[in-house]
């Protein structure tokens, strides 16, 4: 059997929703991947605890009793129309607002602060400097309009990280406040790396709203991006998504925030979601 979603039809959507009636489903056994079948899925998965959406992969196919031993490369999901090669695509105005409101805090972001966990000193949405140079930190501030002699003063803040980075943002919080502009373009500045990770490490066609999900994702993926480009790439958009829901971790800790993240993120692949928070 190969991967499985609403549309299909077929001797393999036959012996799925039998499969499904023996595990407790009562659907129709006709062949035809419709909404009482992706319902009837959706409802295993979840017991399961697997990935809700309603895609029959490798993981759902096993726990119904049908275990796959080949895995043939897929198509990403919902067919080809729309699609791009990722090497010429770019973030949209779309996606930058999407991850503007997961980065971005409301009377916060736009002054030093430590998010805690992993992350270094951060100013704006997700300029984190713990891994940036005095240097590079100086430039980019100047390039968004802060003064040299307070741009100075905040590149002390490469590197730090745990106490360190806490206790800068204590003696330093009121040292600059970024105006919304400010906050955009360093936004803008900050973007560039994370889209050309995406660019480098998808050899598939996205749609728009998937790479850009993806962009986010790169920001904080807390060690789990190739995997997820892997499994992208050889169509396993299930595990894919099972593997983003992961990277929910700080420190060993499961945060709240990143668990809703990436149910964003995940939303946004599969549906076209931006949402509006």
């Amino acid at each position: 059997m190969s991967v499985m979603r609403k549309g299909d039809r077929g001797t393999n959507v036959k012996e799925l929703q039998q499969l499904l009636n023996k595990s407790g489903a009562k659907v129709g056994e006709d062949g035809i991947f419709g909404l009482k079948t992706e319902i009837a899925v959706k409802q295993f998965q979840a017991k399961q605890n697997l990935h809700v959406d309603g895609i029959v992969g490798r993981r759902t196919l096993a726990a119904l009793g049908k275990p796959v031993t080949t895995r043939a490369p897929q198509p990403p999901i919902s067919g080809s129309a729309g699609r791009q090669a990722v090497g010429a695509m770019d973030i949209s105005a779309s996606g930058m607002t999407f991850i503007f409101h997961r980065e971005a805090w409301a009377n916060k972001s736009c002054y030093l602060h430590w998010p805690g966990g992993a992350s270094g000193v951060t100013l704006g949405p997700g300029y984190d400097m713990k891994e940036r140079s005095e240097q590079s930190i100086k430039a980019k501030m100047i390039e968004i309009g802060i003064d040299a002699i307070t741009a100075e003063k905040i590149s002390k803040a490469a590197k730090l990280h745990d106490d360190q980075a806490s206790q800068f943002v204590a003696d330093n919080a009121k040292l600059v406040r970024l105006t919304a502009d400010q906050e955009t373009n360093l936004l803008r500045a900050t973007v560039p790396p994370y889209v050309n990770a995406v660019r480098n490490g998808i050899f598939v066609p996205l749609k728009q709203y998937e790479f850009d999900a993806l962009v986010s994702f790169a920001y904080n993926p807390g060690g789990r991006l190739n995997n997820v480009f892997g499994f992208i790439n050889r169509g396993q958009i299930s595990d894919a998504m099972t593997e983003i829901k992961r990277a929910n971790t700080s420190k060993h800790k499961v945060m709240k925030g990143l668990i809703n993240r990436r149910n964003f993120e995940v939303n946004l692949f599969l549906n076209g979601d931006y949402g509006t928070n």
